[in-house]
Parts: C-alpha cells; sequence; structure tokens
C-alpha cells in the first residue's frame, strides 16, 4: 500500500487517500475498468490534448473528492446515477463550498464520465444537466480589488529587509498587484522565462489557455531580481528552475510554490495588512491591477493588453465598475423621497 497523503477537496477538510494515482482510483472492487485510467483520459480530452501537468493535478484532485464521496456513501461509481450525483452537490452547498468550487467539480466529474461514455465503457453520463446552484452572492469587482490605500498597505505588512522570504513575497505582490499575473502563472513562472532585450526585461507567462509576454516595471524587476539573487539557484523541476519556491520555518527551499500555498500565503498578507475581506483572495490582485489602471489610464485598451486578456469586452468590466460607483443614475429622477 502506497504512503497515504493529504488532498485539498477544496472544503474546509481535507480527504486521506492514497498517493499514486492507481491506487487512488480503486476504490471499489466494482470498478473493474472503468477508472483506472482518469489521469491519461483528462491528458487526452482537456485543452484539446494540451492540458499542463498542474491543470490535471487539480482535475485529478477534484475527482478524488467525488471517489472519497462514494466510498463513504458506498455508491460504485461505475453505477452512479444523477441522483448521486445530486446528493454530493448537495453535500458541497451544505459545505458552504464556493459557486466557483462547486462547479469545477461538477466539470471534473462530467468529463470523467464522458470520457468513459466516448470510450464506451458506460452508457450515458449521470452529471449531464446536472449543475451548480445559482449564484447568490453580489459579484462586485469593487468588493474584491484593492483600493489604492490597501494595495499600499499590502506592501507596507512585507517588511523592506533583506531576508529570503520578504524578497520573494515582495516580489510575488508586485506581479500580481501591479502586473496583473493569475495566482497559476506565479506557481508557473520559470527563471528562463525572465529575459534581457533591447528595450528592457520581458518574462514570458504560462497562463490558463496560451502563454503571453509581460514587460514590467523596473521597481518590479527590481524586486525579483534581487530576490533571485538572494536565493541563489534551486533545483530544476520538469518544467525548468521555478522562480518561486516554497519556505519551511528555518529558511530552507523548497520545491516550487504550489496553488495552495499561494492561497494560503495571500490570505495570511491580507490579515497581516489588516484588509482581509470576504471574497478577497489571490485573484483580487489581479483585480486591482486592472482597477487601478484603468483608474489612471482610461484607457480599456491598455487594460487588455496588460492584463492579456482575449477579447476587449473581458477589460471593459473596469472601466463599467469604475463608472458605474461613481455614477447615480436614479439621481435623475424628479422625485424627492
Amino acid at each position: 500500500m502506497a504512503e497515504s497523503v493529504k488532498i485539498d477537496s477544496g472544503l474546509n477538510t481535507e480527504v486521506d487517500l492514497p498517493a499514486t494515482i492507481p491506487e487512488i482510483l480503486l476504490v471499489s472492487v466494482e470498478l473493474n475498468n472503468l477508472i483506472d485510467q482518469a489521469a491519461e483520459w483528462f491528458a487526452l480530452d482537456v485543452a484539446n490534448g494540451d492540458a499542463r501537468p498542474d491543470t490535471i493535478a487539480t482535475y485529478i484532485s477534484h475527482l478524488n473528492h467525488w471517489l472519497a464521496w462514494c466510498r463513504v456513501n458506498g455508491v460504485d461509481p461505475g453505477s452512479a446515477s444523477t441522483t448521486h450525483i445530486k446528493a454530493f452537490r448537495q453535500e458541497l452547498v451544505k459545505s458552504e463550498a464556493a459557486h466557483a468550487t462547486i462547479s469545477l467539480k461538477l466539470t471534473t466529474v462530467r468529463r470523467f464520465y464522458d470520457g468513459a461514455v466516448s470510450r464506451g465503457l458506460l452508457d450515458k453520463n449521470p452529471v449531464t444537466g446536472v449543475k451548480a446552484p445559482r449564484k447568490r452572492t453580489a459579484d462586485s469587482e469593487i468588493i474584491k480589488c484593492l483600493t489604492a490605500g490597501e494595495t499600499e498597505r499590502l506592501f507596507e505588512a512585507i517588511p523592506h529587509d533583506h531576508k529570503l522570504k520578504n524578497l520573494r513575497d515582495r516580489a510575488m505582490a508586485a506581479l500580481m498587484t501591479l502586473e496583473g499575473l493569475r495566482r497559476v502563472e506565479i506557481c508557473r513562472a520559470n527563471v528562463e522565462d525572465i529575459e534581457e532585450t533591447d528595450t528592457g526585461v520581458r518574462i514570458l507567462i504560462h497562463g490558463k489557455g496560451k502563454d503571453g509576454y509581460i514587460y514590467p516595471r523596473e521597481d518590479t524587476v527590481a524586486c525579483i531580481r534581487d530576490y533571485l539573487i538572494q536565493r541563489g539557484p534551486v533545483l530544476s523541476d520538469k518544467d525548468g528552475e521555478p522562480v518561486f519556491v516554497s519556505l519551511g520555518k528555518s529558511g530552507r527551499l523548497g520545491g516550487r510554490i504550489t496553488r495552495i500555498g499561494l492561497s494560503k500565503w495571500m490570505d495570511t498578507m491580507l490579515l497581516k495588512a489588516g484588509i482581509a475581506k470576504k471574497g478577497r483572495a489571490c485573484h483580487a490582485l489581479r483585480h486591482t491591477c486592472g482597477a487601478l489602471l484603468y483608474q489612471a489610464t482610461r484607457d480599456v485598451k491598455v487594460v487588455q493588453e496588460t492584463l492579456r486578456h482575449a477579447s476587449i469586452a473581458m477589460a471593459a468590466k473596469y472601466s463599467h465598475v469604475q463608472e458605474r460607483g461613481k455614477a447615480r443614475y436614479t439621481q435623475s429622477i424628479p422625485v424627492k423621497p
């Protein structure tokens, strides 16, 4: 039996599961060959066969949550019905899982069964038609993003010294808040992606859908450079030499920082700066970059290019939020209360 590991289920609990994928999948003696190829299916089917390893790992993690639920409730995943899927969804709702978390888990399980159906192992997908509940909370970028003053407080919470952790934290905060990088892009950043050009430094970013370049401001580059000089070289993994690594309490260098590790770091930093608020997480820093950039330039095209949005419509939400926050449309109604 392989060594057990803790797998983040996306809720407030962790699930104890074996470390190797084949053993994880053998949750029922009745499964036969239904799910022992899940990782291979995802690799072939997700992102048109070009999914990144960390994306596959995320899918496997969410699939494991479903399999663990089946094991606890005595359900054979190979015979699961739509009713079982809805019961799983209901448990997620009762645990107050975020709308996005429920949606992603259902999408993962749906794609898993899609793989089984397309390969002739099942007649139908039990997840078909089962959707995440309607999102009831207000989706306000103003709530999620930081104000200019809060952004300054975030950076003030990071001591200005030459301790490796503080240098790393400042570099990550700069890339996320001032350059608009996503959490996953911080995790995927490699030293060899940083290039000197005739006009300054550019960095190749490995995004969600495709790669692209950013041209960071000089103080951001200085933060990255100070951190890398202090850190020194680290062992490369299959993707390259990571820029950002985990740090032990004694300062010992670990491997590439993970998305879960980055989220925990973000929660700690927001609390330390006194600006924690419900709904604020790593992506709030990207929203902050977009909002502050539009405030400064009033140019949606600049926001689009900086955040590398596929369409200008995606960037336009920042202008809408800014203008809507200032406007009082109902002021034009000629009635006094």
